[in-house]
């Protein structure tokens, strides 16, 4: 089993960071019902609450979504209220009568009941527990009351909602799998509306569920600011500093108490200095709102500053280049994200990726009026006072056509709203990660299980490949091996994936060190992979398969993570 904090080596890796956050999309988990286990019990104004059965099954489905900041520990993680868990079976309980010999005081069922679950966003931490706070949804079901003096009434339930309760939980990885256990209560009030009989149901058991996650690299896209367009710490209060902050239209966004932790932004890289450059801005500052924020001739200490130093031309409307210094990869799958806000009604605008080969990959990207969001923001123009809340989106634009060719240039034009400012916080290329895994790795001293992992290119051509392995103990050392054919061979602690020609990565600089973070990577050549004595050269349609071998002190001595398997175009 590894744990989150092992999975950020191996989930998403970024160019010229080792560390990752993890993936950031809204996870479909799918119930364990084996293991996902209640006992109900309850009280009532009339007496306590016996269940026939006591106990029941939760099976179903739920979204999580998990999310950190690019490069760095804790992440965080919420549920959004998707997904459907179902109760089986059916609740059926009795409130005793005092006098045994009796009929009882009422019978209760809860019939075709079906829950979700919401949480707000909670920080998990390196060892994968969270605390949630979750609220259980009712969105199907029907609860009978029917009491021994009175008529029998029927309620809806859909809609009702427990208490806020707080969730413990651990969430861990095995392979591609993430899982979230721990124990769970819920706590639902009642009201018969007939009888008056009110009461309190307690649902109290063991919850795990998993998902099968694709695992992506993200590369974030270190773009050529133009504009100092965010508030931050210092920046407030001086609209005619000349080497200060502008707003791109009459207010911006505040991180004037840092970066905000939000799941639209968390997983981009943002400028945190005061003082900066930190977006890329598209549009004319003087055209906006009609002229009304046009920069002024003196420096007069009202809201509106004149045009600062960093600033050679308020027409930033043409398109705005970003050359990339070193091309960044395009995998599988692969699609560019920006994070953006458009000033003044939104409104559009177009994003070009040139790519190594000399063509281009273009997209359209379209958002709302920055206003009312749920980052900070500022007002009162250059003078930055506290103020709405503002608007971030992100917008994507597929790259997987591209695939194997490399970006050498992002290019942002073409705004449809000529009345109002488009800012570029970030861009992120994503792509899923690369390869199959198959075979099985042991538990070691870590406590988890080894994994194995790939990025960068399956195009033979582009020679573009480096193996990963994470979830092994700390400082320890190893080596990748590779072989066409595929096997699970018991070996040391663990099995040996591989069979046929093995090949070993023992050359200068390739035997490598777990660390800290009981995780390494190596680049390799695709045209020389070691092969007996010698070197292969790999082909478009062939398949190699790869594992890492590394040092424990248990057992036997060794151990080695799972296999990945990677088919070659």
């Amino acid at each position: 089993m590894v744990k989150l904090h092992q999975l950020a080596t191996r989930v998403v890796a970024f160019a010229a960071l080792t560390s990752a956050a993890a993936a950031q999309s809204t996870l479909d988990f799918e119930i364990d019902a084996a293991a996902t286990q209640f006992t109900y019990s309850g009280s009532t104004s009339l007496g306590p609450i016996v269940g026939n059965p006591a106990s029941f099954g939760l099976s179903g489905n739920t979204g999580i979504r998990l999310s950190g900041a690019p490069g760095a520990l804790p992440f965080a993680a919420e549920l959004p209220g998707t997904g459907t868990a179902v109760v089986a079976p059916d609740i059926n309980a009795t409130i005793p009568n005092p006098l045994p010999f009796l009929p009882p005081l009422a019978t209760v069922s809860i019939t075709n009941l079906t829950f979700s679950f919401s949480s707000p966003s909670a920080l998990v931490d390196g060892a994968g527990n969270v605390t949630l706070e979750l609220t259980t949804t009712a969105t199907s079901g029907i609860f009978t009351v029917a009491p021994l003096a009175g008529s029998q009434t029927v309620t809806d339930l859909s809609g009702s909602q427990s208490t806020p309760q707080p969730f413990n939980a651990n969430i861990s990885v095995i392979g591609t799998t993430t899982r979230i256990t721990g124990p769970l209560n819920i706590t639902f009030q009642f009201t018969d509306p007939a009888s008056g009989i009110t009461g309190t149901f307690n649902l109290a058991g063991a919850f795990a569920a998993e998902a099968i996650a694709s695992l992506e690299t993200i590369t974030p896209v270190p773009l050529d600011f133009n504009f100092n367009g965010i508030c931050h710490p210092g920046e407030d209060g001086n609209p005619d500093d000349p080497n200060g902050f502008r707003a791109i239209s009459d207010r911006a966004l505040d991180f004037t108490a840092g970066v905000p932790a939000n799941q639209i932004s968390d997983p981009f890289v943002l400028q945190d200095q005061a003082g900066a450059l930190d977006i890329v801005h598209l549009g004319n500052r003087n055209a906006v709102t009609n002229g009304l924020w046009a920069f002024e001739a003196t420096a007069d200490g009202d809201d509106i500053g004149t045009q600062p130093n960093w600033l050679l031309d308020p027409d930033q409307s043409v398109p705005q280049v970003t050359n990339l210094a070193t091309p960044i990869p395009i995998g599988s799958n692969a699609e560019g994200r920006v994070l953006f806000q458009i000033s003044d009604g939104g409104g559009s605008f177009d994003v070009f990726f040139s790519l190594q080969s000399g063509g281009s990959v273009f997209g359209t990207v379209s958002g709302d009026d920055w206003f009312n969001g749920t980052f900070l923001g500022r007002g009162a123009v250059d003078a930055a006072v506290p103020s709405f809340n503002l608007k971030l989106e992100v917008g994507t634009i597929d790259l997987s056509a591209a695939a194997g060719d490399s970006i050498t240039a992002v290019s942002f034009s073409n705004s449809s709203n000529a009345n109002g400012g488009v800012a570029i916080l970030a861009v992120n290329v994503a792509s899923v990660g690369l390869g199959t895994n198959y075979c099985v790795s042991n538990a070691n001293s870590s406590g988890g299980s080894a994994v194995m992992g790939a990025r960068g290119s399956s195009i033979a051509a582009n020679n573009n490949l480096t193996l990963q392995a994470s979830g092994m103990p700390a400082n320890q050392f190893g080596i990748f091996v590779v072989a066409a054919a595929q096997n699970q061979i018991p070996l040391g602690n663990g099995f040996l994936c591989i069979t046929g020609t093995i090949g070993r990565y023992v050359g200068p600089g390739q035997i490598r060190s777990t660390g800290t973070t009981g995780a390494f990577e190596l680049p390799i050549d695709l045209q020389a992979i070691p092969q007996g004595g010698g070197t292969a050269a790999t082909n478009p349609g062939q398949t190699w398969n790869f594992q890492a071998w590394f040092r424990d002190g248990v057992g036997s001595g060794s151990d080695f993570t799972d296999g990945i398997s990677i088919t070659f175009q």
